[in-house]
């Protein structure tokens, strides 16, 4: 019809399609702290059958908001918060995160403090070994063979966001079996994130080692490559144990959520 303009679809669409419904807000909250099977996301929300749960979570996946795989007779469904970050990215300047991050670290340490005055039954608080898990995936438009080399030979332009940091203590990672990958330090130092233990070019890449933490902690990652129709995803599954404090996981899915978005950024922009 003459006259009349169609509006591209955005590249977010799926992604508020997804958030649009509170049923699917509501699976996300039940995934947000950890992995969930398909019976219990089920039970999380009570007066849907089970059908209809898996309807929303095909959406959910479509989406990329949800990571589901089979283990055994079980599904489980993982959070993956890129998409987020990704409409994160686009629309909140970086002087509005310094100061939204901030009002929620404070919101957020004077609940804390609250709770602990309320409920304060002894002076020490016992730190017991658990298991983490944080999985990651972005879909780069790129050939998996160009994805991979990035990550080898350009670490230094998608692990950090400053330049500065980039110049001070710019990171390597060595492609070798007993490789690592690592920052170096403004005074001659070395940060070893992990050391790689299994190499398969183009495909997939297993570091193990600590991240630098403190805590008494281990922690294996496994990077995965995988191509179709030309486009590459990008799959994280970052294991840890041991002294492992709550923030952990979360700390980790927007480290490698950011490394991710930054990469595909970076591998896109050169094709």
């Amino acid at each position: 019809m003459a006259g009349t303009h169609t509006q591209p679809p955005d590249a977010f669409d799926a992604t508020w399609k997804a958030l649009s419904d509170p049923t699917r807000r509501a699976l996300l909250d039940a995934v947000k702290d950890g992995a969930r099977t398909t019976g219990q996301l089920v039970e999380a929300v009570p007066g849907m059958s089970r059908f209809g749960v898996m309807k929303h979570l095909g959406v959910l996946e479509a989406a990329g908001l949800m990571i589901s795989r089979k283990e055994g007779r079980c599904k489980w469904h993982h959070l993956n918060a890129v998409p987020l970050r990704q409409i994160y990215e686009r629309w909140v300047s970086k002087y509005e995160d310094r100061w939204a991050g901030s009002l929620v670290r404070l919101k957020r340490t004077v609940e804390e403090r609250t709770e602990r005055k309320q409920g304060m039954g002894s002076k020490f608080i016992e730190q017991s070994a658990r298991v983490a898990v944080s999985e990651i995936e972005i879909e780069i438009d790129a050939p998996k063979e160009v994805v991979y080399r990035a990550w080898f030979d350009d670490p230094n332009l998608w692990f950090y966001e400053s330049e500065a940091v980039r110049e001070t203590s710019p990171t390597r990672c060595e492609e070798r079996m007993g490789g690592r990958f690592y920052v170096e330090l403004p005074d001659g130092g070395f940060n070893v994130i992990g050391e790689i233990t299994m190499l398969k070019p183009n495909h997939k890449i297993r570091m193990r080692g600590d991240c630098t933490m403190n805590q008494a902690v281990l922690m294996n990652m496994t990077i995965a490559f995988e191509e179709s129709g030309g486009k590459t995803k990008v799959s994280i599954d970052h294991r840890m144990s041991g002294e492992v404090p709550d923030d952990f996981p979360e700390g980790f899915d927007e480290g490698w959520m950011d490394g991710l978005v930054k990469l595909k950024a970076l591998v896109e922009s050169r094709a």
